[in-house]
């Protein structure tokens, strides 16, 4: 499949979420207003979309907010599935994400897996992640969680923390701004 007719195939299956997103109950298909089940309990369909790079055409993905970039995800695969408005989740392998700061300053962050979950709006990389932020900065720890609602990203799991000078801070949380200027780490190794 050329580029252009992939490309054009995601913008339909988009525009169709979008009109069955908007149908409100009005017409057929998974995202239409559920009816009730026995129980009284919604059940929906769930929507799943699968979406593979093809040769060197990755998967992009631009989070924005009051017109503003706050990260772009790049990725070889995803699945994502969907069972109502704000229930959707993405997987992605090999994520590698270009994290924003409101003055336009970056962190690139690349792990294994990914997760974006709708309702929150995070992204979880996980596998053994490894950053670095345009002042020089790295980062390395199992899991990275990035918080839209307050901008901020927590890491777990054999966190180093190392200065473009060469010092080094270790421990098994983190918690830091996308600059890794504000930062606190926790759980240091025993005595």
């Amino acid at each position: 499949m050329s580029a252009r007719r992939a490309l054009a195939t995601r913008i339909a299956l988009a525009a169709l979420l979008a009109f069955l997103g908007g149908c409100g109950g009005n017409g057929p298909g998974p995202a239409a207003t559920p009816s009730p089940s026995p129980a009284g309990t919604p059940t929906f369909l769930p929507i799943t979309l699968r979406s593979k790079s093809v040769g060197s055409k990755y998967i992009y993905l631009t989070k924005q907010k009051n017109n503003r970039k706050v990260y772009v995800l790049r990725a070889d695969s995803q699945t994502g599935e969907y069972f109502g408005q704000d229930t959707g989740r993405s997987d992605f392998t090999n994520p590698h994400v270009t994290f924003f700061d409101p003055d336009g300053r970056t962190m690139v962050a690349d792990a294994p897996r990914g997760t974006l979950l709708e309702k929150d709006k995070s992204v979880v990389m996980s596998g053994g992640v490894h950053a670095r932020t345009q002042g020089g900065m790295t980062l390395s720890c199992q899991t990275l969680r990035y918080n839209d609602q307050t901008q901020m990203m927590h890491g777990e799991g054999s966190v180093v923390l190392t200065s473009p000078e060469g010092e080094e801070l270790r421990g098994e949380r983190i918690d830091a701004d996308t600059r890794l200027s504000t930062v606190h780490v926790s759980g240091g190794p025993g005595p």
